[in-house]
C-alpha cells in the first residue's frame, strides 16, 4: 500500500502563498480542477494572452516568461517544502491538478499525495527532487516556448530563480529547516535540469542571509514600468 503524505503536504500548505495544496477529495467536487498536463495548447495560450493584457500589452514572449515563473514557483515550493520539512519528495506530475484562476499563486490540489517513484531517504533527496521537478515541469516549459517562442534556458532560468525564492521563503518561516533547505536546494541546483542555470550565495543584506544568483533574464526588465529582479544576470 503507498504512503500517504496528506498529513505532511498539509503542513507544508500552511506556509501559504506559493506552497499552498489542497488535499482530500472534497475538492472533487468541483469540476473546473484540471490534470496538470492539460495546462497548454489553447487554455495555455489563452492564459498567455491574459497575462499580456494584465501586464499593459506587453509581447506574448514576456508574458509567457513571467507565466513561467511564477507556476514553476508552485511547483519547485512544494518539492523544496516537502523535502526540507519532511524528508519527503511529494509525487506531482501525474497527481496535482489546477483550476483557472485571475490572480495569485496558481491553485493546486491532490486528493491523496504520495511519494514519488525512485524516492530517496534524507540527505539523498536531490536526485528524486530533481528528476519529479523536470518530470512535472519540462511538458509546460516546453508548451510556453513553443508557443511563445521563448528560449528553455530563459524558461529553466526561471524554474531555478524559483528554487532559490522558495529556500528564502522557507529559511524565513521555518528556520529550524535551514540545514535541510539550504542542501536540498543547492543539491537541485547542481543537477539537471538546472545545473548551470544559478546558484545560492550569500546575501548579507537579507535576513536570512541567503541570496541567489541566475545566470539568465526572465524578461521583466521589458514591462513598462518594470526593471531587473534581485538575482537578475543583468545586475552583474
Amino acid at each position: 500500500m503507498s504512503v500517504d503524505l496528506t498529513g505532511e503536504m498539509d503542513d507544508v500548505a500552511a506556509l501559504g502563498g506559493f506552497f499552498g495544496l489542497a488535499t482530500g477529495p472534497a475538492e472533487g467536487a468541483d469540476p473546473s480542477w484540471r490534470a496538470f498536463c492539460e495546462f497548454t495548447g489553447v487554455v495555455l495560450d489563452q492564459r498567455i494572452d491574459q497575462v499580456a493584457e494584465q501586464l499593459g500589452g506587453v509581447p506574448r514572449r514576456i508574458a509567457a516568461s513571467l507565466l513561467s515563473l511564477s507556476v514553476s514557483a508552485r511547483v519547485t515550493a512544494l518539492v523544496l517544502g516537502a523535502g526540507a520539512l519532511h524528508g519527503v519528495v511529494p509525487r506531482l506530475h501525474d497527481r496535482v491538478r489546477w483550476r483557472p484562476w485571475s490572480g495569485g499563486p496558481m491553485p493546486l490540489w491532490i486528493e491523496r499525495p504520495e511519494p514519488a517513484e525512485g524516492h530517496a531517504e534524507p540527505p539523498d533527496l536531490a536526485d528524486p527532487a530533481a528528476r519529479e521537478l523536470d518530470a512535472s515541469l519540462r511538458p509546460l516549459l516546453d508548451a510556453m516556448g513553443a508557443r511563445a517562442s521563448v528560449s528553455s534556458q530563459v524558461l529553466w532560468g526561471n524554474a531555478a530563480s524559483s528554487v532559490g525564492g522558495a529556500l528564502r521563503m522557507l529559511l524565513t518561516q521555518r528556520p529550524d529547516s535551514s540545514s535541510e533547505a539550504l542542501a536540498l536546494a543547492v543539491g537541485i541546483l547542481g543537477r539537471a535540469p538546472l545545473a548551470g542555470l544559478g546558484e545560492v550565495v550569500d546575501e548579507p543584506s537579507h535576513p536570512t542571509g541567503i541570496g541567489f544568483a541566475r545566470r539568465t533574464c526572465c524578461l521583466f526588465y521589458r514591462v513598462p514600468g518594470g526593471g531587473t529582479c534581485a538575482d537578475c544576470v543583468l545586475n552583474g
